[in-house]
């Protein structure tokens, strides 16, 4: 067993509400949207009622690089806090909450999906009666392939259409015209090409909203996405260095937006204990997509993602919900032929929860665990998982069940996870490394490692933990 206990630890910096009002920059649609985005979206509504699951979460981090150019699309405007009977459920994930708005969304066609009463269990009422409407885990209609969009590149159907603009933003990186050929070879990668590298944009909001939910779909080839706000301006547009490395600890970040440790991240619920807790996105901010991507097939892909963001009503706000950002391993060296588990541990300040977590290494991981070390020593177990290609996600409250524990399958506790004042959280990764090469903390699948926990946790301070 090898065990690293040095800890750097930086807060993550939260705004507070405040009002405010910007223009958009250069490369950003701050209008409002179209719910088709590049062509129609049928209206869809849900027959059925949801299971219980994990709401999303995201991942990663990146050693970028310097890139092409090119522009942002985003879609969407400020929130009008429409009166809408309010979903519940979902609990914050890294960068963002997982919740629901205080509308039900809507989409251009059919009928629009209406949202029943709060239900006691947590989950999303009933929307409509179509049994043809395919939905996502969480009971939500899925809204990839409503676009109807013909670009001719592989992943047309993950494309989503916009929200309403009085019920959520859009922020799209990717071609607006996919027959504008030198627009389109700004996001072009090729056969056995990766990369790690930020897009900038800025939100589309011109005035303080609110949101607990958000959904994440991208093209083949998308890893992870990191999204992040920064106070200092940034030129919109083209692929490069990102002004943070991945860790967390620059000092012109705000706030994470929400992102992806996967192609796609469908809109999770919030449990009634957390209706309460939200996150800001300030007016016209300054961010930047870390967007890892690979292309292990023998065609071009694109580097492409649809993120819908949706508001809730920014009177029901009383608690925010706080990012967990714990970094293993960036002094890895793992030699060809080292089978070891790697373990880190990190301090918390305060008494609260922990809403999420999510685990998250390459190729060579085979088993990661996340533990808290009780008061007294004892130490518990929290979450589990095994397939890096698969980032397990879980969520901590009274509606979620979380699967149980296995010796091949990932699994978590299930109910509310209170954390106390000088407990801490640990994490560790076995990690085989059966390459010929020596094993660096980079973002490359297969050459590269790492040891990552994320989450979001309310009550204790904020959590930005890297460890070597």
């Amino acid at each position: 067993m090898h065990n690293r206990s040095n800890v750097w630890s930086a807060l993550c910096i939260v705004t507070t509400l405040g009002a405010g009002c910007g223009s958009n920059q250069a490369g950003t649609e701050g209008t409002a949207p179209s719910t088709n985005p590049s062509a129609g979206a049928a209206g869809q509504a849900a027959a059925t009622a949801p299971t219980n699951t994990a709401a999303p979460t995201m991942a990663g981090t990146t050693t970028p690089a310097s890139g092409a150019t090119g522009a942002v699309t985003t879609a969407g405007g400020a929130a009008t806090n429409t009166a809408g009977p309010a979903m519940t459920a979902g609990a914050a994930t890294p960068g963002a909450m997982t919740g629901a708005s205080t509308a039900a969304p809507t989409m251009a066609g059919a009928a629009t999906p209406a949202m029943g009463a709060t239900p006691a269990n947590g989950m999303p009422a009933t929307m409509g009666t179509d049994p043809n409407v395919k939905l996502t885990k969480n009971g939500y209609p899925d809204l990839r392939g409503t676009c109807n969009i013909k670009s001719g590149w592989a992943g047309d159907e993950a494309c989503i259409p916009a929200p309403p603009p009085d019920q959520g933003i859009q922020i799209h990186v990717g071609p607006k015209n996919y027959e504008d050929m030198a627009e389109v070879s700004r996001y072009v990668m090729h056969p056995g090409e990766e990369s790690s590298e930020c897009w900038t944009f800025h939100t589309p909001n011109d005035k303080d909203v609110w949101y607990q939910t958000y959904e994440l779909s991208g093209r083949p080839g998308t890893h992870h996405i990191i999204n992040t706000m920064y106070r200092t301006e940034k030129t919109d547009g083209g692929f490069t260095v990102c002004a943070d490395p991945g860790t967390g600890t620059s000092g012109d970040i705000i706030d994470n937006l929400p992102g992806a440790s996967k192609a796609y991240m469908p809109r999770g619920i919030v449990a009634p204990e957390n209706a309460d807790m939200g996150r800001k996105i300030p007016p016209n901010t300054p961010s930047q997509a870390d967007m890892h991507y690979y292309n292990f097939t023998d065609k071009d892909i694109l580097r492409e993602f649809w993120m819908n963001i949706y508001f809730v009503d920014m009177a029901t706000v009383k608690r925010q919900a706080d990012q967990i950002r714990a970094m293993g391993g960036l002094s890895y060296a793992i030699a060809p032929g080292t089978n070891e588990t790697y373990k880190y541990e990190c301090p918390v300040s305060g008494n609260g929860q922990i809403l999420s977590l999510l685990g998250h290494y390459h190729a060579h991981g085979k088993h990661f665990t996340a533990s808290i070390r009780r008061t007294g020593g004892m130490v518990e177990k929290v979450f589990e998982m095994y397939d890096f290609m698969d980032p397990a996600q879980f969520q901590y409250d009274s509606v979620s069940m979380n699967p149980m524990f296995s010796a091949t399958a990932a699994g978590a506790v299930s109910g509310k996870l209170e954390i106390k004042n000088g407990e801490s959280i640990m994490w560790d990764c076995q990690i085989l490394n059966d390459s010929d090469a020596v094993l660096t903390y980079t973002n490359e699948v297969k050459t590269g490692e790492m040891c990552n926990l994320w989450g979001s946790s309310t009550g204790i301070m904020p959590i930005n933990c890297v460890q070597l």
